[in-house]
């Protein structure tokens, strides 16, 4: 049953989506936005509370020493890049290159050569389905994208995968927070796109945001929802359509020491699995595809500022992921393939309390997820699962020599437990109901503000997942062992001038025991996996980013990632260089923007280098040509003041100019990018 039927009558939906509580005192926390930074034109930009670095209010504070690990895409940001989804903004981050196309898992987000990454979306914690999940999330809900890369903070979420699947990943290297957007003011958004690729049909994309808010001296209110559309046609030598109808709605009240907010959101579509492209120019003719594709998501938190020192936060969240999986249709033929049904759901609970005493901040935490995933109809390649997590963190910061030195350490743990059905008639019948050895990690940092002019970061993490994984993961020969993680990395920080501030950072990450899926199958229960094998990891490269911005309204930001060395040591002791084999060894971002007069232009570039050997489920596929594009994007807009209040945007875009047929995974066959697409948006904003 939806959890979304109350709520979804009307936009505007207050009475469904109102804090629980109210409670007056002479302490007021505002949801408005009340502090400024500067954003790339140099201007100061609102910065919401719980979104700045140092509040104790903020539900995803990093650590100091953390803080040159962290990239963040606001809105302007995403407006300026015009990315086609999600994993289209992400592609172009520092260090972060996307891999499509997986079937089962169509993107894989990879940072600084690998990995794996936690999702939060206003506090849900998503799962392992979290790279179909976002593909459909509308761009214009977004208030800002936090990418946590290489870092190692122990309070933003669990360090384990908080479902249970047929994967091998074990600690995770990062976390990509999602934070939707809030009214600043009344106000209502109406826009639309349309775009079109050489032999395709033209696309589209609508979407309609209307919100409110009220400021006083005994607190604040707001209410906001969005509805939108997306349609993209395919034909059949690609077959990777794509379709998504959203909503969503959001509403906070804050009033003396207490403040609330929450969030629901449903989306249904389409999702058509891509063909692949053989070596030789033929068309696999695998029919697969997802119809159809929803997510619900309902997220609440509430936080209770005490005194400008001590504030306690509590959220809860509720997701449902279900599909209809159709793989076993052909090109070939006319014959209907069998529906299979999968429906996964998450709901979790942490609560945290940060203090802050002079120059020592420390952050207490618990968190506990519970995710149940069921395959029915024929879906044998599906879990059948109830897990849950449960972890708790603590960590301190300590600020010395009038901040010129910092300093911080944490410890965190989680405990898995699971409980598995084998049989289809009874998922709730386990025939496995026991705890994991809990993963356990420790971090230490430091921060050295040298000058006003440099600063030095330097982070250590260490973490031991306590198992081998999940229950599904095993060897065919041997014997697998629990994962072993370390990492570590500096950074030097440098501000010259608003025209020019670099950083350069040295990352090192160690892995023993990584899990990697074989093309092996087994049959347990009546379920079929994949056997798995493990080798020691070792990877290590460095980092270059540039920034700034010009009076003349000129700003750019540059990025260049080189991995130094990346090995592969397999238990039977072979090493394996993945350099330019498995992964690309350089990664180009560059991102400039122009003001003029009434126009704003912008441009990026996307470049990696290439690689020969993709390895999947089906198989290895080796002297295969992956990766080695540049990619083009740009766009141009300008604002019209019409009557009244209203202002009219019109935005001509261009994505992959240069019509680059790029692919960065083979499997059934490459993937690749449809090459140059145009496209005009209009945005009407009262």
């Amino acid at each position: 049953m939806s959890v979304f039927k109350p709520c979804f009558g009307s936009l505007v939906v207050a009475s469904c989506l109102f804090p629980l509580s109210l409670v007056a005192a002479d302490t007021i926390y505002q949801l408005d936005p009340v502090s400024t930074t500067e954003n790339a034109e140099g201007t100061p930009r609102v910065v919401r509370e719980d979104l700045k670095p140092d509040s104790i209010v903020n539900p995803h504070k990093v650590e100091s020493s953390s803080q040159a690990g962290v990239e963040i895409f606001t809105q302007e940001d995403i407006r300026d890049l015009a990315p086609k989804d999600m994993f289209d903004l992400l592609s172009k981050a520092t260090g972060v290159d996307v891999t499509y196309h997986g079937r089962k898992s169509p993107y894989f987000v990879n940072v600084r050569g690998g990995g794996s990454l936690t999702y939060i979306i206003d506090g849900a914690i998503l799962p392992s389905t979290a790279n179909k999940i976002l593909q459909k999330i509308p761009m214009n809900a977004i208030e800002e994208i936090q990418i946590v890369r290489g870092s190692s903070s122990l309070t933003l979420g669990p360090s384990i995968n908080i479902g249970s699947s047929n994967s091998g990943s074990g600690v995770n290297v990062g976390y990509i927070i999602i934070k939707t957007k809030q009214p600043k003011k009344t106000e209502a958004i109406l826009q639309g796109s349309v775009e079109k690729t050489e032999s395709f049909p033209t696309a589209n994309k609508e979407s309609l945001y209307v919100g409110t808010r009220i400021d006083n001296e005994e607190g604040s209110a707001f209410v906001g929802g969005l509805v939108s559309g997306m349609h993209r046609d395919s034909t059949d030598r690609y077959f990777d359509g794509q379709t998504a109808d959203a909503r969503m709605a959001n509403a906070g009240l804050s009033y003396g020491k207490l403040s609330g907010k929450i969030m629901a959101y449903k989306d249904e579509g389409r999702f058509e699995m891509q063909r692949g492209v053989t070596v030789t120019g033929a068309l696999d003719n695998s029919k697969w595809y997802y119809d159809p594709i929803t997510t619900e998501i309902v997220s609440g938190d509430a936080t209770v500022q005490w005194n400008e020192n001590h504030a306690t936060l509590a959220s809860l969240f509720s997701t449902r992921y279900e599909h209809t999986e159709y793989s076993n249709e052909s090109f070939a033929t006319t014959a209907t393939g069998v529906a299979k049904p999968y429906w996964e759901e998450t709901e979790g609970v942490s609560l945290r309390h940060n203090i802050r005493y002079g120059d020592t901040t420390v952050m207490l935490g618990v968190q506990s997820t519970d995710d149940e995933g069921f395959g029915a109809n024929n879906s044998a390649s599906y879990n059948r699962f109830k897990v849950n997590v449960l972890g708790w963190s603590g960590s301190a910061e300590q600020k010395l020599f009038d901040g010129a030195l910092i300093l911080d350490g944490g410890y965190r743990e989680d405990q898995k437990h699971i409980d598995y059905s084998s049989t289809s008639a009874s998922k709730n019948s386990a025939n496995n109901d026991e705890d994991m050895a809990p993963a356990k990690i420790y971090a230490f940092g430091a921060k050295w503000n040298i000058t006003s002019i440099y600063a030095l970061s330097a982070r250590y993490f260490n973490a031991d997942q306590g198992t081998m994984g999940d229950f599904d993961v095993k060897a065919q020969t041997g014997t697998l062992h629990a994962e072993k993680q370390e990492r570590f990395e500096t950074s030097l920080e440098a501000n010259y001038d608003k025209m020019f501030m670099p950083m350069v950072t040295w990352f090192k990450v160690k892995i023993d025991n990584e899990k990697t899926a074989s093309n092996t199958t087994y049959v347990q229960n009546g379920q079929t996996y994949y056997y798995y094998t493990e080798s020691d990891t070792d990877r290590d490269g460095i980092e270059l980013l540039l920034k700034g911005y010009f009076s003349t309204g000129t700003s750019y930001k540059a990025s260049y990632t080189r991995l130094l060395n990346y090995d592969s040591i397999s238990s039977t002791g072979v090493t394996t260089n993945n350099i330019g084999s498995s992964n690309p060894r350089d990664l180009y971002t560059l991102q400039v923007t122009q003001e003029w007069d009434k126009y704003r232009a912008n441009v990026s570039l996307q470049k990696e280098s290439g690689w020969h050997t993709s390895t999947s489920a089906m198989g290895t596929a080796y002297d295969v040509n992956l990766g080695d594009f540049t990619r083009v994007d740009a766009n141009i807009m300008r604002d019209f003041k019409t009557a009244g209040n209203t202002t009219t945007t019109l935005m001509l875009y261009a994505r992959n100019i240069t019509d680059e047929k790029y692919a960065t995974r083979y499997t059934t066959g490459y993937y690749y990018d449809r090459g140059r697409v145009v496209g005009l948006d209009v945005t009407l904003k009262y």
